[in-house]
C-alpha cells in the first residue's frame, strides 16, 4: 500500500511540472502508439511526464555526486570542472530518459512474442466457443477466465471492459484490441473478426481457418528450430567436447616434455581451460538456446 502510494505522489508530482510540456514534444505521437502495445498501465502523458521527472532528478543528484567527487579525486580548473560535472550528468540524465522511453518497446517486443508463441492455442479455444453458437462478448470473457497468460488475458479484460464500463460496442472493441494487441498476427485476426461480424456475424470459419493457418505456421517454425538445432547439436559437440579433449591431450604432452606456451606453464593453461573456457561456452550455448527456443506457457 505504502509503494502503491508513493508512485501515485511521484505520478502526480511529474504531470504537474511538465504535464504542459509533453503534448508539444515532438516524438509523442510515434512513441504513443508503441506504449499503447505495451501494456503499462499509466496513462502515456502520465508515464513521459514520470520519465522527465525521473532523468531531472538523475541529473540533480549525478551533479552533486559528480562535483563532490571531482572535487575530491580530482583538481582541475574551475572551466574543466564545470565542464565535467555538467557532462557527466547530463550524460546520465540523458541515458535515464532513453532507457525509459525504449522500455515500453521493450516490453511490447516481449509481450508480442508470447502471445505469437501460445496464440494457436487461444484462437482454437475460441473457434470451439463461436462453433457452439456462443456469442463474440461472452467468447471474450471466458478467454478472460480461463487464460493464464497474461497478456492475452489483459487484452480479452480490455475488451469485456470497453462494453460494459465505457460502452463501446463489439466493433469498436475490436478495432481497440487490434491497436493495443502486441502481436501484428493478432491484430490482423481481430480486424478479420471486425469485417466478419459486420458481414455475415460467424466467427466459427473465420477461427478454424486461422487455427489451420497458425499450426502450418507453427509446424514451419518447428522445422527450422530443428534444423538449428541439428548445426548447434554438432557445434556443440565439437567446441566442448571434442575440442577440450585434445587441447587436454596437448597440453598433458606439453607439461610431459616441459615446454610451455603463451608464457603459462601447462598446469595453469589446463585450469583455465577446464575452470573458465568450458563453463563460458556452456553459458553461451545455453544463451542461444534460450533466444532460438520459442517460449510457450
Amino acid at each position: 500500500m505504502v509503494r502503491v502510494e508513493g508512485r501515485t505522489i511521484l505520478v502526480r508530482v511529474s504531470y504537474r511540472l511538465f504535464g504542459g510540456v509533453v503534448p508539444r514534444l515532438p516524438f509523442l505521437k510515434a512513441h504513443r502508439r508503441i506504449y499503447r502495445q505495451s501494456g503499462i498501465s499509466l496513462f502515456h502523458d502520465a508515464y513521459i511526464s514520470l520519465a522527465l521527472l525521473a532523468s531531472t532528478l538523475v541529473f540533480v543528484i549525478s551533479c552533486a555526486l559528480s562535483a563532490l567527487l571531482h572535487r575530491i579525486l580530482l583538481s582541475l580548473p574551475l572551466t574543466r570542472y564545470i565542464l565535467a560535472v555538467l557532462s557527466s550528468s547530463w550524460t546520465l540524465g540523458c541515458a535515464t530518459l532513453t532507457i525509459l522511453l525504449v522500455y515500453p518497446m521493450y516490453r511490447g517486443g516481449q509481450r508480442g512474442k508470447e502471445v505469437d508463441a501460445n496464440l494457436v492455442y487461444t484462437i482454437g479455444y475460441m473457434g470451439v466457443l463461436a462453433a457452439g453458437g456462443i456469442p463474440v462478448e461472452r467468447i471474450f470473457e471466458r478467454v478472460a477466465e480461463v487464460e493464464h497468460r497474461r497478456p492475452i488475458r489483459e487484452l480479452a479484460t480490455r475488451f469485456i471492459a470497453n462494453i460494459r464500463l465505457l460502452g463501446l460496442d463489439v466493433l469498436s472493441s475490436l478495432r481497440d484490441l487490434s491497436l493495443r494487441s502486441p502481436s501484428a498476427t493478432l491484430s490482423k485476426i481481430l480486424l478479420e473478426a471486425v469485417n466478419t461480424v459486420e458481414t455475415s456475424g460467424d466467427l466459427r470459419d473465420l477461427f478454424l481457418f486461422e487455427v489451420g493457418r497458425l499450426l502450418e505456421v507453427k509446424r514451419d517454425q518447428l522445422k527450422r528450430t530443428l534444423g538449428t538445432l541439428n548445426y548447434l547439436g554438432e557445434i556443440y559437440i565439437t567446441a566442448i567436447v571434442v575440442s577440450p579433449i585434445l587441447f587436454i591431450l596437448m597440453l598433458t604432452m606439453l607439461s610431459i616434455l616441459g615446454g610451455s606456451a603463451l608464457g603459462l606453464p601447462p598446469v595453469v593453461q589446463m585450469n583455465l581451460l577446464v575452470f573458465v573456457v568450458i563453463p563460458v561456452m556452456a553459458a553461451a550455448f545455453l544463451i542461444i538456446l534460450d533466444v532460438i527456443l520459442p517460449e510457450e506457457g
